[in-house]
């Protein structure tokens, strides 16, 4: 066996991959940011965390009792009513 017979495919095999990586570089920097953002949810995101925060805050303090609108939530989460379909 000659050494191009082991060669020649780890050199082509790592050829392939350069190529392969020069494209990929090349396509990034075809690719152009885009012009404008999309904040228009960002005042939203902002009160809700906040609002997260708060409630995280309250929650973390001992001896603290959930309130009534998550207590209530969390029962109803609780009950099931299982219905027996057939005789």
């Amino acid at each position: 066996m000659s050494v191009f017979a082991i060669a020649f495919p780890v050199g082509m095999f790592i050829a392939g991959i350069v190529a392969w990586r020069l494209s990929k570089q090349e396509a990034k920097k075809d690719r152009e940011p885009p012009a404008w953002r999309d904040d228009s949810l960002d005042e939203w995101r902002k009160q809700r965390d906040l609002e997260l925060e708060q409630e995280r805050a309250i929650r973390s303090k001992p001896g603290a009792r959930a309130t009534d609108d998550t207590a209530t939530a969390r029962d109803a989460a609780e009950t099931k009513k299982n219905q027996r379909i057939g005789g």
